[in-house]
């Protein structure tokens, strides 16, 4: 979503929503949240932190909001998402992970390495980087598991 990333950079979740669905249903309801927002836990983001120092990658880390929507985004939605919730990214996930972790009470954070972007985006840009993001995604996990 943020123009700023390119394919490969990873983003580290600071606090995570659901694009697409009303804000009342996560306040107002189960899980009575105070905000629509499932918040990353604090010592995973510090110790990720740590684990961006050690590495050395030609790919940026970036820390910050995600987004979790149903839909494949579209130009059209686009706007209306960035300007809403600020995002770093969107995927079809990670809030959903957030949200089941929030109500089981267990810590939670999301290591997203992008596929793809606004300018490349599509099916094509997936299926050529999901590999060598996936592996990007991996040494991160690994590193981060190892200062646990």
């Amino acid at each position: 979503m943020d123009d700023s990333l390119d394919i490969f950079d990873t983003v580290i979740s600071t606090e995570v929503a659901h694009h697409d669905v009303h804000k009342d249903i996560l306040t107002k309801f189960h899980p009575w949240m105070p905000s629509v927002f499932f918040k990353s836990c604090d010592s995973l983001i510090e110790l990720s932190k740590k684990v961006t120092k050690q590495l050395k990658s030609k790919h940026k880390i970036y820390y910050g909001r995600m987004v979790t929507g149903e839909c494949f985004i579209t130009d059209d939605g686009r706007d209306e998402i960035s300007s809403t919730f600020k995002p770093l990214s969107v995927d079809m996930e990670t809030a959903s992970i957030a949200h089941t972790c929030y109500v089981n009470e267990i810590p939670f954070i999301s290591i997203r390495t992008l596929t793809d972007t606004a300018t490349h985006k599509g099916a094509e840009h997936f299926d050529k980087n999901v590999i060598s993001a996936s592996e990007i995604s991996k040494t991160f996990v690994i590193k981060l598991l190892k200062e646990i």
